[in-house]
């Protein structure tokens, strides 16, 4: 923090100058699509804003380097640290991370990263909710090098306004530095949710929040939610109790002519399909299995849903990666040959794992998966159908922990050739595009996740 020193004043001076002017010029050079995914490769042309000393933390986040863009009156913010953590959980120990910008008008907006909670001054109990920040930090599995993103304009702020940002609690820059708000508001992407040519099958993935599929209070809006994507195949988390999904589809999504649904459960897995299907075993009841019947095609759908809270190292985190060593072992299974052997021969194999993977934790889970080159799967990145956000959990209104990506599609990529793909947020959509897909403005309501599709062809030249 600053002091009154005369002399210490006078020598930040010039350093914050110095900030300001390279803060603008980082500004100018930042790229004009930002995602809060996990990945940097949007911060390649940003410059850093600021550098702090490796070891003078006195908690468990030790800052190295700080960056920052905007775009009207978002700012994004990106800060490395020395050790891998959990942004938002980890034990009490380890002390919190607080972000502090200070506004025109000597408001201060303070991002308490482990409280999880924002607060203007000293107003502590008063939380701003997440949603009034248009607030999102990431990525939600442990790292040393995390993204956020601030909307700022309930308090006025637009290009030209000037921002003061420090940190606190573990870590302590040496100064506050400034950043000015100079790139405009990029117009928001707006995506087709139609199947591009040559699909041959299209995937849902909905965690429908505490048995949501036979919930009469929302019934209405997922019937709309469900029949705007057109699903060949869903997949359903969280419909742990609940019985007889057959006949609850057909009342939300009625099929075409005298076709039923056709439905495997493994406790709140439900894998939901027009096409039959082959059960296979599963080693837990923390994902379902089946083998889907495609034409001349073999397509093995994973449902998964991995076990939720805790943060890197903690009994939560050792639970999902044995659990995904379990995904792991059925995948084995069906590159070995030992399901869909009564398919003619020359048949082609294509595997999709999808889910809530919950990687509040570590990564572990999601890489001991992709890290298996030989079964050559890969993790898709899907934008939501409005904008670059990739978030599929939003937490309800007085949710502690921010919005972030916690559904994940990997797929066997030798012989899928991923199409179109799409997270649907209803809140997000125009008029126009509400009639089109025959929604209500708040049916995405309905559930702490977004509903999440995607298309694939089958390649034609599986690769060796």
């Amino acid at each position: 923090m600053l002091n009154g020193n005369s002399y210490r004043c006078t020598w930040i001076r010039p350093c914050l100058f110095a900030a300001t002017f390279s803060l603008i010029v980082a500004s100018k050079l930042s790229a004009s699509v930002m995602r809060i995914d996990g990945g940097f490769d949007d911060w390649k042309d940003v410059r850093v804003l600021a550098r702090d000393p490796k070891g003078d933390a006195k908690g468990a986040f030790d800052i190295t380097k700080v960056y920052a863009a905007s775009q009207g009156s978002i700012l994004y913010l990106r800060f490395d640290t020395t050790n891998l953590l959990n942004i938002q959980n980890g034990p009490e120990a380890e002390g919190t991370l607080l972000v502090t910008i200070s506004l025109p008008d000597s408001r201060q907006l303070v991002l308490d990263m482990r409280g999880r909670r924002a607060f203007l001054n000293d107003g502590v109990k008063e939380r701003i909710p997440w949603t009034h920040l248009r607030y999102v930090v990431g990525p939600t599995y442990a790292q040393n090098e995390f993204e956020m993103q601030i909307d700022l304009a309930r308090f006025d702020i637009d290009r030209g306004d000037a921002i003061s940002i420090q940190f606190d609690g573990s870590d302590q820059l040496s100064a506050p530095v400034r950043f000015t708000f100079s790139q405009p508001l990029e117009t928001p992407k707006r995506r087709s949710h139609r199947r591009e040519p040559g699909t041959d099958v299209r995937i849902v993935s909905f965690n429908t929040y505490f048995e949501g599929l036979s919930d009469p209070d929302r019934a209405e809006a997922m019937g709309r939610l469900l029949n705007s994507v057109e699903g060949d195949i869903y997949c359903f988390q969280e419909e742990w109790k609940t019985e007889g999904h057959g006949e609850i589809l057909r009342r939300l999504m009625p099929p075409e002519s005298r076709s039923r649904w056709h439905i495997h459960k493994v406790h709140g897995n439900v894998i939901a399909s027009k096409y039959p299907l082959n059960v296979l075993p599963s080693r837990s009841d923390r994902y379902a299995a089946a083998y889907v019947e495609l034409a001349e095609n073999h397509l093995f759908i994973i449902n998964v849903h991995l076990k939720a809270m805790g943060y890197v190292g903690s009994e939560e985190d050792r639970l999902r990666v044995r659990q995904a060593n379990e995904i792991l072992a059925a995948v084995d299974e069906i590159n070995k040959g030992e399901y869909g052997k009564d398919k003619a021969p020359g048949t082609k194999p294509g595997i999709v794992i999808v889910g809530d993977f919950n990687l509040v934790g570590s990564r572990a889970p999601l890489d001991l998966i992709l890290e298996e080159k030989i079964y050559g799967l890969r993790d898709w990145l899907i934008p939501n159908l409005i904008g670059e956000s990739v978030v599929t959990w939003r937490g309800g209104s007085r949710a502690s922990f921010s919005p972030g990506k916690l559904d994940y599609v990997i797929y066997s990529a030798k012989t899928l050739i991923p199409k179109n793909g799409f997270i649907l947020n209803s809140e997000l959509l125009n008029q126009t595009e509400c009639r089109q897909l025959k929604l209500d403005f708040a049916d995405s309501k309905l559930s702490d996740h977004l509903l999440m599709t995607i298309d694939f062809q089958f390649s034609d030249s599986p690769e060796d």
